[in-house]
């Protein structure tokens, strides 16, 4: 009787540890990720639930999601249900989501306190599994320039979104292609209204230059554009805004690009291919009437219209006897237009000549492919002449010989006996006073010498001070030229010219000008005075030609000095 009412004991025991526990199960912390649909076309939007216990504090890492994913909304709620197993409190988190690419993707596991998500896989197809509207209200295309082009050739790329109703949001995924450079033409898309089909339109366009890398198949991929029309929002039923179903997306059209590999007919030059190559070289003094020892400037500039400036090769060294080159560092850069990059490589040299004469300087050429014209083409500027005054002869002394002497003395030639004679002794005197005088002089000397030691340091130690001024303005200059920043480019050149020209006195840029003595110099500080009391601002001036100039005049002090044996006072 007592084991059976053990055994009664501990069965009832046992169920009520087991019910527990199921409880203990039920009631531990859970994460749910689920979708609403699992195919979607490109062009439409799926909402991703997320729920998890309302008791936890943490919430959902969804910055991956933004790697195949747009998110449009993300909403927070909390809500209970009660029913007769009880109560149940739960934290939602609802995003709506719009794909980024075509292809299988995946939402990946979520941790919220410890709970775990499963990942879910989404398939994204070309066209929307939803029937057409038919609506071309809004619209969009992409336009190529050329279907097959040569490697690092140019290809001009248009995006244009194309309306015929107003427009409150308008946006455009990045456009990136692999294998490829693209440049965009302008720092936002350009808006213009356009008469299609007698009906009026906003255009919205996107100019890219695209630069590929590689030989093969180029892909310009389908980026998709979200546009929202600009209708009148429910506030009753969407009063903060948030529903995202008015939303329009919008993709372009894939296009497939052939790369053709370098012809052989231009290999082994400097691969250049542009719709136009030309060179322009401009000298900072007559070619005529240059004095040895002397500085002269010559500047050649690059233009390349389909190539950037990192793109244009460096022109080849120049060797010429008697000529003594000092490259300075060369500039690119790029200009952006609607056909597309205009790049630009300035390769400066100071020439310094070594002796007097005719100097030739050898032709300048550089070899580019013609991509209009599908042809080797060659831009060249003409041998020059340099004609240095001063003398070519090397002076030598030169040691007498014995062909010096009177060959007719022939007692000349041979080698006298040794003769022993008494030295006078006002001559021993003049001897020891002119020992003591030497001394004397020799200790003056030395003094002297320490002295002179001293003030060359102490000029050295203020050259360097100088330096170091001059190059933090030098900077300073420079930083405004690349922020167009002509206020602050005409004060911080009129700093620096009191260090270029110490003695003189400095007040106004045509006091540069006169300075600088050179024609183009007075011309771009003609063109600055003209921007800064100007209402209308340039968008064609180029503060770095200004500056190229004033590095001119900086280079040919430095030689100078070097000329003179002195110690530069500017480092470049």
């Amino acid at each position: 009787m007592i084991t059976r009412a053990f055994k009664y004991l501990f069965f009832w025991r046992s169920l009520l540890i087991l019910t527990f526990f199921v409880s203990s199960i039920a009631n531990a912390a859970q994460l749910v990720a689920s979708v609403d649909r699992d195919t979607i076309g490109i062009q439409e939007t799926f909402t991703l639930t997320i729920s998890a216990d309302a008791k936890s504090n943490g919430q959902p890492d969804i910055a991956s999601l933004k790697n195949d994913f747009e998110i449009l909304s993300n909403n927070v709620s909390q809500f209970a249900s009660i029913s007769n197993a009880g109560s149940e409190f739960k934290k939602v988190w609802q995003l709506t989501l719009a794909p980024k690419r075509v292809g299988t993707l995946l939402i990946p596991s979520f941790n919220v306190d410890g709970a775990i998500s499963d990942a879910i896989e989404v398939r994204v197809t070309k066209q929307s599994q939803s029937q057409s509207t038919g609506d071309e209200d809004v619209r969009v295309s992409v336009e190529i320039d050329k279907t097959d082009i040569y490697v690092q050739e140019q290809l001009l790329v248009k995006i244009k979104l194309i309306s015929q109703v107003d427009l409150s949001r308008a946006e455009m995924q990045p456009l990136e292609i692999k294998d490829a450079v693209v440049v965009p033409l302008s720092d936002k898309p350009k808006q213009y209204v356009a008469n299609i089909n007698g009906k009026q339109h906003l255009i919205v366009e996107s100019d890219y230059a695209v630069f590929p890398q590689n030989s093969g198949q180029l892909i310009i991929p389908s980026v998709i554009y979200s546009v929202m029309p600009n209708t009148q929002r429910d506030l009753w039923s969407d009063p903060f805004g948030r529903n995202r179903a008015n939303i329009l997306r919008l993709p372009t059209e894939e296009k497939n690009i052939t790369v053709k590999a370098v012809p052989p007919i231009a290999q082994g030059t400097s691969w250049q291919p542009a719709n136009n190559l030309t060179l322009h070289e401009t000298w900072s003094a007559s070619l005529d009437h240059l004095k040895m020892g002397e500085p002269v400037t010559r500047t050649i500039t690059i233009s390349a219209d389909g190539l950037t400036g990192g793109q244009i090769a460096p022109l080849p060294a120049s060797n010429v006897d008697g000529l003594t080159f000092y490259p300075d560092q060369p500039q690119n850069s790029e200009a952006k237009t609607d056909k597309g990059i205009q790049g630009t490589r300035i390769e400066t040299v100071a020439i310094v000549p070594n002796r007097g004469g005719e100097f030739i300087l050898p032709e300048v050429r550089v070899d580019w492919w013609d991509s209009k014209n599908q042809t080797m083409r060659s831009a060249t500027l003409p041998a020059k002449i340099l004609n240095v005054l001063g003398s070519s002869a090397v002076q030598s002394s030169q040691e007498p010989t014995a062909t010096t002497l009177n060959t007719t003395d022939k007692n000349a030639l041979v080698t006298p006996k040794e003769v022993v004679t008494q030295t006078p002794s006002w001559l021993l005197g003049l001897s020891i006073f002119l020992a003591l005088l030497s001394l004397g002089l020799l200790v003056y000397v030395l003094s002297l010498r320490k002295r002179i030691k001293a003030l060359i340091n102490e000029q050295s130690e203020a050259n360097t001070q100088l330096s170091e001024k001059e190059k933090h303005i030098w900077d300073l200059l420079k930083h405004a030229a690349s922020n167009r920043d002509a206020p602050g480019l005409r004060k911080g050149l009129l700093s620096w010219a009191k260090f270029q020209w110490p003695k003189e006195s400095i007040h106004s840029l045509d006091d540069v000008a006169k300075l600088g003595a050179k024609p183009a110099l007075t011309q771009a500080l003609k063109k600055l005075d003209e921007l800064l009391y100007s209402n209308h601002p340039d968008d064609a001036w180029e503060p770095n030609e200004l500056l190229q100039l004033l590095n001119e005049c900086r280079k040919e002090k430095n030689l100078k000095q070097k000329s003179e044996g002195l110690k530069p006072l500017y480092n470049n």
